[in-house]
């Protein structure tokens, strides 16, 4: 009878190992690659990063620690590279194309992004196996299939930001890189299934993704309107529940949505009469039939004014009270809100600490120990462990190529000497 250890401090299953621990990943580093390597190291695959002898550009991404930037320094790097190995190689000099090959030829992943990963360039016969993970800013067809692009210009080009912000104010962009790890993640999930299609029918995969794309799909629902002739709306929250939904309160902001959608509209009528009971709102407003809303305010039954009177009564109410104050209201009241959670509210979260979601490590190269959000999925037979920090520019390098493929001591000494890793 199959046996499952169960962490108690999660319920999340603790099986030795991960489900992928059989499978090895090649991740020839880039900003786009670094979220899906890390997806199937937590995963329990072994990840193996290959970097430039200067170091990934990744590596060069803000935050640093402590604003003091450095190739170990950066927090984008420590965030999205944990569970790999890394080594240092030029890929594009003979030797460095020599390892990349056998490296590739013991992969059963290889996760590249851009044009220029060196693949191209070595004999198919050592990656016809491996499952090939492109990611390309663009695609490789179409009109700008050779445009290079930043996190930014992909952001721009997705049609997101078009939708965020206030509809007075220029388009918001998100303040950290994004379409990087919307591309990364679904990588992840490309190269779990081509590699389920290898083992199904036994021919390898290459599978193609578009950062591009992958930003495009994070807001899907409004594109999918503007194809169909719709209007895709316009930003802001007006369009949608057409007055403010973010209220200033006692202690941050609390976000409550008074909605006129006659689905919704009853969670309207309860934030109402919450405002009526605190005095600040007039009873017999309250207690207007809210489904029939539109017909009564357009009729002249109900004052056309009504919304900005409830909006007005709202941001009194919050500007005394705390999240957790609105929260329990919200709840009690049955209207639909939620606290705007800063950083340290997710990092001391009830919710989060019982679900086991973080776990402690140390920041390589510094000694400092900090928590970190790790188990994203929970599983009945496996948990999701974090076996190593973010590795140092090089740390692995003499270890993988002595275990991996066999070289002395000698040999990766002269490797280093003539800078091929």
């Amino acid at each position: 009878m199959r046996q499952v250890m169960l962490n108690k401090k999660d319920g999340s299953g603790g099986r030795d190992g991960g489900m992928l621990n059989d499978i090895r990943v090649l991740e020839i580093s880039a900003p786009e690659t670094m979220l899906g390597g890390q997806i199937l190291g937590d995963l329990g695959a072994n990840v193996i990063v290959i970097e430039p002898p200067n170091g990934a550009a990744g590596r060069r991404i803000e935050p640093f620690l402590d604003g003091v930037p450095g190739l170990d320094r950066s927090l984008t790097w420590h965030a999205l590279n944990r569970n790999k190995r890394a080594i240092t190689l030029d890929i594009k000099s003979p030797d460095g194309k020599k390892i990349l090959g056998e490296l590739a030829a013991k992969a059963d992943i290889v996760l590249e992004a851009g044009y220029d990963s060196g693949f191209d360039e070595l004999d198919v016969s050592v990656t016809k196996d491996p499952i090939r993970c492109r990611i390309t800013p663009f695609s490789r067809g179409g009109p700008k299939s050779t445009y290079r692009a930043a996190d930014l210009i992909y952001m721009a080009a997705s049609g997101a930001p078009s939708l965020a912000g206030d509809a007075d104010r220029q388009p918001l962009f998100f303040p950290i890189p994004q379409a990087m790890m919307e591309a990364g993640a679904e990588a992840a999930v490309a190269a779990l299934a081509g590699l389920a299609a290898r083992d199904r029918v036994g021919i390898s995969q290459t599978v193609e993704l578009s950062v591009r794309m992958a930003a495009l799909l994070s807001s899907l629902t409004r594109a999918v309107a503007g194809g169909s002739g719709d209007s895709p709306g316009k930003r802001g929250a007006d369009d949608m529940v057409r007055v403010p939904n973010m209220y200033e309160c006692a202690d941050g902001f609390m976000l409550i949505s008074i909605s006129m959608n006659r689905s919704l509209i009853h969670l309207t009528k309860g934030a109402a009469e919450w405002a009526a009971d605190e005095g600040v709102f007039p009873r017999e407003l309250a207690n207007i039939d809210w489904a029939n809303f539109e017909h009564l305010t357009t009729s002249g039954q109900a004052p056309a004014n009504i919304m900005s009177e409830l909006v007005a009564a709202i941001k009194t109410l919050c500007l005394s009270k705390t999240k957790a104050d609105l929260t329990i209201i919200a709840h009690e009241r049955g209207f639909m809100a939620a606290p705007v959670a800063t950083m340290k509210d997710i990092h001391v979260s009830d919710q989060f600490r019982e679900r086991g979601l973080f776990e402690e490590t140390q920041l390589a190269g510094d000694g400092r120990l900090v928590r970190v959000p790790l188990r994203f999925a929970q599983f009945s037979d496996y948990s999701i462990e974090l076996r190593r920090p973010a590795p140092l520019l090089s740390q692995h390098s003499h270890e993988v190529l002595s275990e991996e493929l066999g070289l002395s001591s000698t040999e990766i000494q002269t490797l280093f000497v003539h800078g091929v890793i």
